[in-house]
């Protein structure tokens, strides 16, 4: 049975009041969603990434050494 058959029966009979199959549905769904969010997270660059760094750590590094430049230059104000 292919999963989205198991899908559309599940979303079927728990729209119809069938408590059992609205658990089942829900959790489905939020398999589905843990999918989603673990492609959206090897999109940014936590699996293969072309770069010894993910996006976040890059990120992360920039707003790193945005932050001492700052503060190289207000300890050079004083």
């Amino acid at each position: 049975m292919p999963q989205q058959h198991i899908q559309d029966l599940c979303e079927d009979k728990a729209r119809k009041g069938d408590g059992a199959y609205a658990v089942a549905f829900a959790l489905l769904e939020l398999a589905r969603a843990q999918e989603r969010t673990a492609g959206a997270l090897r999109d940014l660059g936590f699996a293969d990434a072309a770069s010894p760094y993910g996006a976040v750590e890059a990120l992360i590094m920039q707003i790193k050494e945005t932050g001492e430049t700052i503060a190289d230059a207000l300890r050079k104000d004083d």
